[in-house]
């Protein structure tokens, strides 16, 4: 299944290098649309909307969101990996990766990137969230009464931004 990111979109879209191994990034495209997105739409509209763009059945209103949606997991998944690429579990303990001609960085370089990354993923998730608030009637999955059965979604705010959606 894909998470509403491809590979090619992920690489034209976000600062990844051509070599990178996306079968290490995708897992975390995966987790962020859950724990970041879900909260956002709701979990019935998520999954609505994930089987649509599966099966490239979107109208022109989902493919719009979609397009925000995009920007959000995208930048979310990169920041997730950073640790993950550069440090990975071995049957060894935690490695810190390193290759012929580069050199790893350290512990506080990545919390710096990561911390960038995640900067750039609040203001793509606080853009979509605002923008679903002021079209929400486009999307009668989104305010059907079934979403509110798992996950429910940010439906209103004072300021169109919620912060519990955060999981820091």
């Amino acid at each position: 299944m894909i998470y509403f990111v491809t590979e090619n979109w992920l690489k034209t879209k976000i600062p990844l290098t051509a070599n990178i191994d996306m079968a290490k990034v995708f897992p975390y495209v995966e987790s962020q649309a859950d724990m970041r997105l879900q909260p956002i739409l709701g979990t019935y509209f998520y999954t609505y909307l994930l089987g649509k763009y599966n099966a490239q059945m979107l109208t022109v209103d989902e493919q719009n969101l979609v397009k925000k949606i995009q920007y959000a997991i995208g930048w979310r998944a990169i920041e997730d990996c950073i640790l993950g690429i550069s440090f990975e579990l071995k049957n060894k303990g935690i490695q810190q990766q390193s290759g012929d001609y580069s050199n790893p960085t350290t512990l506080s370089e990545a919390n710096y990137i990561e911390g960038r990354m995640a900067k750039k993923a609040e203001f793509y998730e606080e853009r979509l969230i605002k923008w679903l608030q002021a079209n929400s009637s486009l999307f009668p999955q989104f305010l059907d009464e079934q979403n509110d059965s798992d996950m429910k979604p940010i439906k209103a705010t004072n300021t169109g931004y919620n912060e519990s959606i955060f999981f820091m």
